[in-house]
């Protein structure tokens, strides 16, 4: 029975990292523009602010949704960058403890097979934005935005969808929420600029 699980997970394994490979040959072929290096900061502080200190799983974000859910009642969630990825190029979406734990699993693999930095840009080209926009070039198509010249607050828009995907029919409410969202993101941004630029100039000072 575990050799019998063991070779599935490794068949499931061999299958992403081809999906990879094909998403990598996919972006390397096309002249469409990439996600922007601030796409890819507003992704990461609104999803995962410790995406740098840790491995593909945030042990910390998961006990805190797990505490939430089990204890407060209140649904959170604990992904990361790295296994929200893993979730959307695999197409599994099923409530089970087994999908959740071999998930955490190719997310702490898939930290060590690709660099880190690239993860941002995969997750945000294969991302569900919302109706009609299943990836990243449909998004901008559908939503007339240009990347290489998008506004900060469009981009924020942008990755805020991925909290509130848009329906077809999207009522002011729900861009509202976007909205909101965008501007949170940009915020979180701000913030964790100044907060690396306090830390670099404190390392200067005890350099000297």
């Amino acid at each position: 029975m575990e050799n019998s699980n063991a070779r599935t997970i490794k068949v499931q394994w061999d299958r992403l990292c081809d999906l990879i490979k094909k998403l990598e040959l996919e972006i390397a072929q096309t002249d469409f523009p990439i996600p922007t290096p601030q796409m890819c900061k507003l992704l990461i502080v609104g999803e995962d602010r410790r995406f740098y200190k840790h491995s593909g799983v945030d042990l910390f974000a998961l006990c805190r949704a797990l505490w939430k859910t089990f204890f407060c009642r209140v649904r959170q969630g604990g992904s990361t960058i790295a296994m929200q990825f893993v979730r959307t190029v695999t197409g599994r979406y099923e409530k089970t403890w087994r999908r959740k734990f071999i998930e955490i699993f190719f997310a702490v693999r898939l930290t060590r097979y690709i660099p880190k930095d690239r993860l941002p840009i995969l997750y945000l080209w294969v991302a569900y934005y919302g109706w009609g926009m299943n990836n990243f070039r449909q998004a901008c198509s559908r939503l007339e935005i240009n990347p290489k010249s998008i506004s900060v607050f469009e981009a924020a828009k942008l990755v805020a969808r991925l909290k509130y995907p848009e329906p077809r029919e999207c009522s002011s409410e729900h861009l509202g929420k976007i909205e909101r969202r965008g501007r949170h993101l940009i915020t979180l941004a701000d913030n964790m600029s100044e907060n690396l630029k306090s830390y670099q100039e404190i390392q200067q000072n005890e350099t000297f």
